[in-house]
């Protein structure tokens, strides 16, 4: 079971964001690095981390006037984080990943979903909110700023997702609302100084070096 991230749990799940095998760049640019991919949680060892989804400018419907569409494009989104709540946020990952890894979470399109019409989805959210988070979407957000710094400290991926983000922006076949969603996109995938110090921390804290580590991407 996966959760997709932005949610899409951030991953959370499938075929979302998470798992998307090829990031924006692969699309933009024919050479591309991966993205940070959202968690699977149905593989406690074979976590994934969230990231930018991927999008074939080229597969996207065309609309009148010849240009791309935006189609249903994922967003990556992220904050500035505190140690409290990125501390709230490994928690939650956690208790979401024992808890509901056998729950169809992947069957939503994102975690409110999830709460809205699973008959776990109540417990879910009562969950979360004992966490102190005002909703799931919240603490989707708090977990993939968590993860997004962490598997750049792993293996950093700014230069190139800069690279992209100017190709992105150079690019004369993508119309200009896929542009900007997906340059917004890779710029949240650039964790700041503040989340990167902040999960340097948590490496280094014993109550929550090994609970960091679920959220390292593995190749599929």
């Amino acid at each position: 079971m996966r959760l997709r991230h932005t949610w899409y749990l951030f991953a959370a799940i499938s075929t979302l964001v998470l798992t998307a095998e090829m990031s924006f760049a692969q699309q933009a640019a024919p050479t591309t690095t991966d993205q940070a991919k959202p968690a699977d949680l149905a593989k406690p060892a074979e976590q994934a981390k969230p990231v930018a989804p991927a999008v074939d400018p080229n597969a996207e419907e065309m609309d009148g006037d010849g240009s791309v569409s935006l189609g249903d494009i994922p967003d990556v989104e992220t904050e500035e984080l505190t140690a409290d709540l990125a501390h709230k946020a490994l928690d939650g990952y956690v208790l979401v990943q024992n808890k509901y890894q056998d729950s169809p979470l992947e069957d939503y399109a994102d975690l409110q979903a999830f709460v809205d019409k699973d008959p776990k989805g109540p417990e879910l959210e009562k969950d979360i909110k004992a966490l102190g988070f005002k909703s799931v979407t919240e603490w989707n957000v708090a977990v993939t700023s968590v993860s997004v710094a962490y598997n750049n400290i792993l293996d950093d991926q700014t230069t190139d997702l800069k690279q992209q983000i100017e190709d992105v922006k150079a690019s004369k076949d993508m119309a200009q609302d896929m542009k900007d969603r997906t340059v917004k996109s890779l710029e949240n995938s650039i964790p700041s100084e503040n989340n990167t110090k902040i999960v340097q921390d948590l490496m280094k804290d014993k109550d929550y070096a090994d609970k960091v580590k679920l959220l390292e991407s593995t190749d599929e």
